[in-house]
Protein backbone atom coordinates (compact mmCIF):
# COMPACT_ATOMS: atom_id res chain seq x y z
CA UNK A 1 0.00 0.00 0.00
CA UNK A 2 1.74 3.39 -0.91
CA UNK A 3 2.00 6.40 1.31
CA UNK A 4 -1.05 8.42 0.14
CA UNK A 5 -3.43 4.91 0.98
CA UNK A 6 -1.75 5.04 4.58
CA UNK A 7 -1.91 9.05 4.86
CA UNK A 8 -6.08 8.48 4.00
CA UNK A 9 -6.55 5.87 6.52
CA UNK A 10 -5.01 7.32 9.61
CA UNK A 11 -6.57 10.10 8.77
CA UNK A 12 -9.98 8.53 8.39
CA UNK A 13 -9.68 7.07 11.69
CA UNK A 14 -8.23 9.97 13.59
CA UNK A 15 -11.58 11.75 12.46
CA UNK A 16 -13.37 9.20 13.66
CA UNK A 17 -11.78 8.90 17.03
CA UNK A 18 -12.43 12.81 17.35
CA UNK A 19 -15.69 12.46 16.17
CA UNK A 20 -17.03 9.56 18.06
CA UNK A 21 -14.53 9.15 21.00
CA UNK A 22 -13.38 6.02 22.99
CA UNK A 23 -16.51 3.90 21.28
CA UNK A 24 -16.82 0.97 18.67
CA UNK A 25 -17.54 3.72 16.08
CA UNK A 26 -14.17 5.19 16.59
CA UNK A 27 -12.89 2.04 14.45
CA UNK A 28 -15.51 1.53 12.60
CA UNK A 29 -17.39 -0.99 14.42
CA UNK A 30 -20.93 -1.72 15.98
CA UNK A 31 -20.69 -2.40 19.65
CA UNK A 32 -22.27 -5.51 18.83
CA UNK A 33 -20.71 -6.03 15.72
CA UNK A 34 -17.16 -5.69 17.75
CA UNK A 35 -18.33 -7.92 20.27
CA UNK A 36 -19.51 -10.37 17.83
CA UNK A 37 -16.02 -10.98 16.25
CA UNK A 38 -14.47 -11.28 19.67
CA UNK A 39 -16.70 -13.99 20.46
CA UNK A 40 -15.88 -15.73 17.68
CA UNK A 41 -12.19 -15.02 17.90
CA UNK A 42 -12.34 -16.85 21.42
CA UNK A 43 -13.98 -20.04 20.38
CA UNK A 44 -11.40 -20.41 17.25
CA UNK A 45 -8.38 -19.64 19.51
CA UNK A 46 -6.60 -21.03 23.09
CA UNK A 47 -5.51 -17.56 23.90
CA UNK A 48 -5.21 -17.62 27.78
CA UNK A 49 -2.01 -18.24 28.67
CA UNK A 50 -0.60 -17.32 25.20
CA UNK A 51 1.75 -14.25 23.74
CA UNK A 52 -0.77 -12.34 21.11
CA UNK A 53 -0.27 -9.78 18.86
CA UNK A 54 -3.36 -7.65 18.18
CA UNK A 55 -2.20 -6.39 14.48
CA UNK A 56 -4.46 -2.42 13.65
CA UNK A 57 -5.27 -2.85 17.21
CA UNK A 58 -7.04 0.40 16.95
CA UNK A 59 -8.06 1.76 20.56
CA UNK A 60 -6.72 -1.84 22.63
CA UNK A 61 -10.66 -3.19 22.26
CA UNK A 62 -9.59 -6.79 22.05
CA UNK A 63 -7.28 -6.28 25.00
CA UNK A 64 -10.15 -4.49 27.10
CA UNK A 65 -12.39 -7.62 26.12
CA UNK A 66 -10.00 -10.07 26.93
CA UNK A 67 -9.17 -8.44 30.33
CA UNK A 68 -12.88 -8.19 31.11
CA UNK A 69 -13.27 -12.15 30.25
CA UNK A 70 -10.21 -12.66 32.51
CA UNK A 71 -8.32 -14.41 29.87
CA UNK A 72 -4.17 -14.22 30.92
CA UNK A 73 -2.10 -12.99 27.59
CA UNK A 74 1.01 -12.02 27.47
CA UNK A 75 -0.64 -8.87 24.51
CA UNK A 76 1.16 -6.72 22.33
CA UNK A 77 -1.30 -4.09 19.94
CA UNK A 78 0.53 -2.49 17.00
CA UNK A 79 -1.58 0.51 14.82
CA UNK A 80 -0.33 3.23 12.37
CA UNK A 81 -2.54 5.56 13.64
CA UNK A 82 -0.35 7.02 16.89
CA UNK A 83 -3.55 8.92 17.94
CA UNK A 84 -5.18 5.41 18.40
CA UNK A 85 -2.29 3.97 20.28
CA UNK A 86 -2.40 6.87 22.20
CA UNK A 87 -5.99 7.06 23.61
CA UNK A 88 -5.24 2.97 24.39
CA UNK A 89 -2.26 3.72 25.97
CA UNK A 90 -4.04 5.90 28.47
CA UNK A 91 -6.64 3.38 29.06
CA UNK A 92 -4.34 0.17 29.37
CA UNK A 93 -1.40 1.28 30.90
CA UNK A 94 -0.12 -2.27 32.07
CA UNK A 95 -0.27 -3.50 27.64
CA UNK A 96 2.24 -3.02 25.44
CA UNK A 97 0.95 -0.80 22.45
CA UNK A 98 3.14 0.20 19.47
CA UNK A 99 2.71 2.81 16.83
CA UNK A 100 4.49 0.28 13.92
CA UNK A 101 4.06 0.04 10.10
CA UNK A 102 5.03 -3.42 9.20
CA UNK A 103 6.30 -2.33 5.40
CA UNK A 104 8.89 -0.20 7.42
CA UNK A 105 9.82 -2.26 10.34
CA UNK A 106 10.20 -5.31 11.35
CA UNK A 107 7.79 -6.99 14.45
CA UNK A 108 9.92 -6.72 17.72
CA UNK A 109 9.42 -10.40 18.38
CA UNK A 110 7.52 -13.32 17.96
CA UNK A 111 4.10 -14.55 19.10
CA UNK A 112 2.10 -17.28 19.60
CA UNK A 113 -1.30 -16.02 18.17
CA UNK A 114 -1.44 -12.90 15.85
CA UNK A 115 -4.65 -11.51 15.16
CA UNK A 116 -5.81 -9.29 12.31
CA UNK A 117 -9.63 -8.18 12.85
CA UNK A 118 -11.05 -6.26 10.30
CA UNK A 119 -7.97 -4.44 9.39
CA UNK A 120 -8.41 -4.23 5.58
CA UNK A 121 -11.77 -3.31 5.15
CA UNK A 122 -11.70 -0.19 3.83
CA UNK A 123 -11.86 0.00 0.07
CA UNK A 124 -8.81 1.90 -0.89
CA UNK A 125 -5.95 1.35 -3.70
CA UNK A 126 -4.17 -1.84 -2.77
CA UNK A 127 -5.79 -3.32 0.30
CA UNK A 128 -5.32 -6.75 -1.57
CA UNK A 129 -1.83 -6.76 -2.24
CA UNK A 130 -1.34 -5.22 1.08
CA UNK A 131 -3.50 -7.68 2.96
CA UNK A 132 -1.79 -10.70 1.04
CA UNK A 133 1.54 -9.00 1.79
CA UNK A 134 0.81 -8.37 5.26
CA UNK A 135 -0.48 -12.19 5.87
CA UNK A 136 3.26 -13.27 4.54
CA UNK A 137 5.22 -11.03 7.15
CA UNK A 138 2.88 -12.01 9.85
CA UNK A 139 3.45 -15.52 9.48
CA UNK A 140 7.05 -15.09 10.21
CA UNK A 141 6.29 -14.08 13.56
CA UNK A 142 3.42 -17.00 14.47
CA UNK A 143 4.65 -19.77 16.76
CA UNK A 144 1.21 -20.64 16.47
CA UNK A 145 -1.99 -19.42 14.36
CA UNK A 146 -2.56 -16.05 12.36
CA UNK A 147 -5.76 -15.34 12.51
CA UNK A 148 -6.71 -12.97 9.56
CA UNK A 149 -10.48 -11.48 9.83
CA UNK A 150 -12.56 -9.34 7.29
CA UNK A 151 -15.47 -8.91 5.23
CA UNK A 152 -16.60 -11.78 2.17
CA UNK A 153 -18.50 -11.50 -0.71
CA UNK A 154 -21.19 -13.77 0.81
CA UNK A 155 -22.42 -10.60 2.65
CA UNK A 156 -25.98 -9.83 2.07
CA UNK A 157 -25.65 -6.63 2.49
CA UNK A 158 -22.59 -4.19 0.75
CA UNK A 159 -21.13 -1.22 1.03
CA UNK A 160 -19.48 0.56 -2.01
CA UNK A 161 -16.56 2.28 0.65
CA UNK A 162 -15.76 -1.10 1.77
CA UNK A 163 -14.17 -4.15 0.02
CA UNK A 164 -15.50 -8.10 0.42
CA UNK A 165 -12.90 -10.72 -0.14
CA UNK A 166 -13.65 -13.92 -2.27
CA UNK A 167 -12.66 -17.26 -0.08
CA UNK A 168 -11.24 -19.01 -2.90
CA UNK A 169 -8.91 -15.82 -2.90
CA UNK A 170 -8.37 -15.53 0.32
CA UNK A 171 -7.23 -19.46 0.92
CA UNK A 172 -5.10 -19.30 -2.60
CA UNK A 173 -2.85 -15.99 -1.47
CA UNK A 174 -3.29 -18.19 2.24
CA UNK A 175 -1.99 -21.62 0.53
CA UNK A 176 1.05 -19.83 -0.90
CA UNK A 177 2.41 -19.19 2.55
CA UNK A 178 1.46 -22.27 4.71
CA UNK A 179 -0.95 -26.29 3.84
CA UNK A 180 -2.33 -25.26 6.60
CA UNK A 181 -5.26 -23.10 6.15
CA UNK A 182 -8.89 -23.31 7.72
CA UNK A 183 -11.58 -21.00 6.47
CA UNK A 184 -15.20 -20.06 8.00
CA UNK A 185 -17.63 -18.17 6.60
CA UNK A 186 -20.91 -18.80 8.71
CA UNK A 187 -19.71 -17.60 11.74
CA UNK A 188 -21.10 -14.39 11.11
CA UNK A 189 -23.22 -13.29 8.31
CA UNK A 190 -20.70 -11.50 5.68
CA UNK A 191 -17.54 -12.34 7.69
CA UNK A 192 -14.48 -14.69 6.90
CA UNK A 193 -12.37 -16.33 9.31
CA UNK A 194 -8.94 -17.59 7.75
CA UNK A 195 -6.28 -19.51 10.13
CA UNK A 196 -3.24 -19.90 9.31
CA UNK A 197 -1.07 -22.13 11.30
CA UNK A 198 1.65 -23.78 11.86
CA UNK A 199 2.48 -27.43 11.16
Amino acid sequence: MDRPAKEYIVDFFSKKLSLFGNTPAAVGWSKTGQRLRYECILKLLPLDGHSILDFGCGKGDFYGFLKEKGIKINYTGIDINRKLIETASHIYLEAELLTLDIDLEELPESYDYIISCGVFNLNIQGVKESAEESLKKLFRHTNKTLLFNCLGTHSKVKDTNLIYLAPEELIAAAKKITDSVVIYNDLIEGDLFLLLNRP
